[in-house]
């Protein structure tokens, strides 16, 4: 097992869980209907029921999750004969190890997203307290283009570190 499958199952695994007590304690701690639309103000202008954000939240935290759980599902019943494009340019001469990186790639990807989304609902719960609602919280919107893109990035560095075509000679 390596190193980059280890810390992405983990933290998959633990941003679902950590992504669920989140929940559990926004929901418990949102008034009762909760603004989820802020004016130039910073007060709250739309507001909706926390039963409705409770429930929205767990259906867009599963289907997200499902979703990307069948991409990879996908992704690992891809044959190896169809990765030798992509063995060609990266000049590997194991397709395994690219498809291994590819899935563990693909892993990250829901890990993202779940800690994103504990961040986001952390500054819903901080937004409807009248105690922190004038702060600014823009900077999670940067937060998660930051991991996107450090997602982006990961994969052909990591592709281009796998072992290189040795030549028979």
């Amino acid at each position: 097992m390596s190193i980059e499958y280890f810390i992405s199952r983990v933290w998959r695994i633990s941003s679902l869980i950590g992504l669920g007590i989140t929940l559990l304690f926004i929901y418990r701690g949102l008034p009762d209907p909760a603004a989820v639309h802020f004016g130039e103000t910073g007060r709250g202008d739309g507001f909706l029921p926390k039963d409705q954000i409770f429930y929205l939240i767990a259906l867009v935290i599963t289907v997200l999750n499902v979703l990307s759980l069948l991409l990879i599902k996908t992704v690992a019943k891809i044959p190896m004969v169809s990765f030798t494009r992509l063995l060609a340019i990266f000049h590997s001469d194991n397709g395994d190890d690219l498809q291994k990186s590819l899935i563990n790639w693909l892993h990250f990807l829901p890990a993202i997203i779940n800690t994103f989304l504990i961040l986001v609902l952390r500054t819903l719960l901080l937004l409807n307290d009248s105690r922190t609602y004038s702060q600014d919280f823009s900077y999670i919107f940067w937060v998660g283009g930051l991991f996107i893109l450090i997602w982006l990035i990961y994969l052909p560095f990591r592709l281009f570190s796998l072992p290189k075509l040795t030549e028979e000679l």
